[in-house]
């Protein structure tokens, strides 16, 4: 299984999540400030997609979790950011301070919202559900949604508890192998 989010540190997911980020506070070109919030969205969503497919492997087995219906939210947030930032459309623009849509497509740019907080309450909700072994009610998702969508302080906490996750699954399979090789001995 390829873990490297789940072990990943939180210190280093906080730095890797925010480089982009606070660099495009700087930048007076508004090419690189629109490229520079596009590998912000990126790796922000990257994050959450690769974790919640880590998270499905770990879960107990539950039907409503669907991937596919994560990677299209996540594929139209960042398709949306992406036309914004290469366009110039000025009825249509994204960045990481703020949005502006006009016209008719601001109801198409209601699901890409909906996409963006789904992804994050996807992560939320399949956290709890790896933890509890079972099916989480709302109130408790809302708080880890809540760390999910404010990353620069939620990471700090989010991260341990997928190191532990990860350790615990570890130590699960190890210990079925050794007990599948004690049987084979005896």
């Amino acid at each position: 299984m390829n873990d490297l989010v789940l072990r990943a540190k939180h210190w280093q997911v906080f730095l890797l999540l925010l480089g982009p980020h606070f660099l495009s506070w700087y930048t007076t070109d508004s090419i690189t400030d629109r490229v520079l919030g596009f590998l912000c969205a990126f790796t922000l969503l990257s994050w959450l997609v690769l974790q919640s497919s880590e998270l499905l492997a770990l879960r107990p087995k539950q039907d409503g979790y669907s991937n596919t219906w994560l990677l299209i939210d996540g594929f139209l947030v960042l398709a949306a950011w992406g036309y914004s930032a290469i366009s110039e459309d000025p009825n249509f623009y994204i960045s990481t301070t703020g949005w502006r849509v006009n016209g008719t497509v601001g109801w198409l740019f209601l699901y890409v919202i909906f996409a963006y907080l789904h992804v994050h309450w996807f992560a939320a909700s399949l956290l709890q559900a790896v933890e509890t072994g079972q099916r989480p009610d709302t109130r408790k998702t809302v708080l880890w949604f809540l760390m999910y969508f404010f990353w620069p302080f939620g990471v700090w906490f989010i991260q341990p508890r997928l190191n532990k996750l990860l350790e615990e699954a570890e130590w699960e399979k190890k210990a079925l192998e050794e007990l599948g090789t004690e049987k084979q001995a005896s």
